[in-house]
């Protein structure tokens, strides 16, 4: 039998590993079109790592996580779940009696679960992120701020992305173990699995050396460090090197309860506990993507095929967030020897940061051009200009899923671009008003008659 196992096996045709040069190669130019001055990366297995790379960075370098920290939270979540020391279809209320909503009704109905999969009902911009609170109490005081939130949906109803989901998640954590939710993610997770260089703290950050990241300013990046934010651990800022990131994909692509999809979330997706699911070419892949301003992070698994990718990148803008993401999933195709598949450039995106500096000129223009004789209805025409120009660039943040802060913090040369047009529109407004009542001024005074402006005449001189 052991003879005609390895005959078998001799004959049978095994897929051939990609190469990695293919690997290298894809890599190598998506971080040149991107100008990715940091990026790590690796192909693992159940076992461990197949293989990596890193450039302008190493693999023992911390980048902070961005969302991929919800998997870990979810998996702390079903740590204590599996200890009996709390149920998921349990209101979270039964484990955090101080949660409270504008809703009371709904705050008391919402489970431990439907935070987990984003089905709590909570808008997607319900609280305020990056809130860079470094406080032993930071992580409760954002959920408290809860308190005056109205829910965008009944608890269930339907699934909204939203970070203060893990926000509550985490308080929670920390209410029933009485540690603060980085203690008890070392504990329950992160030193289990060997996962050494990773940052729950400012201290961690600072012993670790994590590296201020990358933000563009006109597609070139530059560097920034606002500085950690311990009140967002749960949602956004995890920090961990390469070799820990793949510590933690080895050991979910072989044990991995919430990698079920359990919500539909369209376009063929569903979300289960801390994980987006959804279909490669076919394959099933488990996945989840993350930023803060300044580094990207995306780790996809395919459990069927066995084998997953993480990607850490220390630079991110959300105008150039698909581009960003599509790597991880074209490293997964190049791996299963399927061609990675070309990455549509989002033009009008990344000249949004130009167009506002064109609109900034032109009112400049404007503001400075020789003056003539104003008009009421030129005049008019000037201030709705001014108005409409100056509104609209208000709506931006907005049409990008935030807000003017946060376009500061994540774009910010389409942040500053947007005040100097608005800034700029304003002025436009005042300038052209102040003109016309200043000629209207003139017009208006009285005029002395013509004999009373002739010079008094003089005697000739001898």
């Amino acid at each position: 039998m052991r003879l005609l196992a390895l005959l078998l096996a001799f004959l049978l045709p095994v897929p051939a590993p990609p190469a990695t040069a293919d690997i290298d190669s894809y890599l190598r130019e998506y971080r040149s079109d991107n100008r990715i001055p940091g990026l790590a990366w690796a192909v693992v297995t159940r076992d461990g790592v197949v293989r990596q790379g890193a450039w302008g960075t190493t693999a023992q370098t911390p980048f902070l996580i961005g969302s991929v920290s919800k998997p870990f939270t979810a998996t702390a979540v079903l740590r204590l779940a599996e200890t009996g020391r709390i149920r998921l279809d349990e209101p979270v209320r039964t484990y955090l009696p101080w949660f409270r909503l504008a809703d009371q009704t709904a705050a008391a109905r919402i489970t431990v679960r439907q935070l987990l999969t984003h089905t709590s009902g909570l808008a997607q911009w319900a609280s305020r992120t990056d809130r860079f609170d470094n406080s032993r109490e930071g992580l409760a005081r954002s959920v408290q701020d809860l308190s005056s939130v109205r829910p965008q949906h009944a608890p269930g109803a339907a699934h909204e992305y939203s970070d203060a989901n893990y926000m509550v998640l985490g308080a929670m954590i920390e209410q029933v173990t009485g540690q603060s939710f980085g203690e008890y993610l070392h504990q329950a997770v992160l030193d289990p699995l060997g996962m050494r260089r990773v940052v729950t703290t400012p201290a961690e950050a600072s012993r670790t050396g994590l590296p201020p990241g990358h933000r563009y300013w006109f597609g070139h990046p530059r560097p920034f460090d606002r500085g950690y934010d311990t009140s967002g651990v749960p949602y956004g800022y995890l920090g961990a090197d390469l070799e820990s990131m793949t510590r933690f994909a080895s050991a979910t692509l072989g044990d991995c309860p919430g990698c079920t999809g359990w919500v539909d979330i369209g376009g063929g997706s569903r979300y289960g506990l801390g994980w987006r699911e959804s279909r490669v070419d076919g394959l099933r892949t488990v996945w989840h993507a993350g930023a803060t301003p300044g580094y990207f992070a995306h780790v996809v698994l395919a459990p069927e095929a066995g084998v997953g990718v993480v990607l850490l990148a220390d630079v991110y803008s959300p105008l150039r967030d698909g581009a960003l993401a599509a790597a991880a999933f074209n490293v997964l195709r190049l791996t299963q020897g399927a061609a990675p598949e070309p990455v549509p450039a989002d033009r009008l995106l990344d000249a949004a940061p130009f167009a506002a500096v064109t609109i900034v000129v032109v009112l400049g223009v404007f503001l400075i051009r020789p003056r003539r004789r104003p008009t009421v209805a030129a005049t008019l025409g000037w201030v709705t200009a001014g108005l409409a120009v100056a509104a609209a660039a208000t709506t931006v943040p907005g049409l990008l899923g935030g807000n003017l802060q946060q376009a500061l913090l994540w774009t910010p040369d389409l942040g500053w671009g947007i005040i100097a047009v608005i800034a700029l529109g304003a002025l436009l407004v005042l300038v052209r008003l102040a003109r016309l009542l200043t000629a209207s001024g003139r017009k208006a005074l009285p005029r002395r008659p013509h004999s009373a402006q002739q010079p008094t005449p003089t005697s000739p001189p001898p």
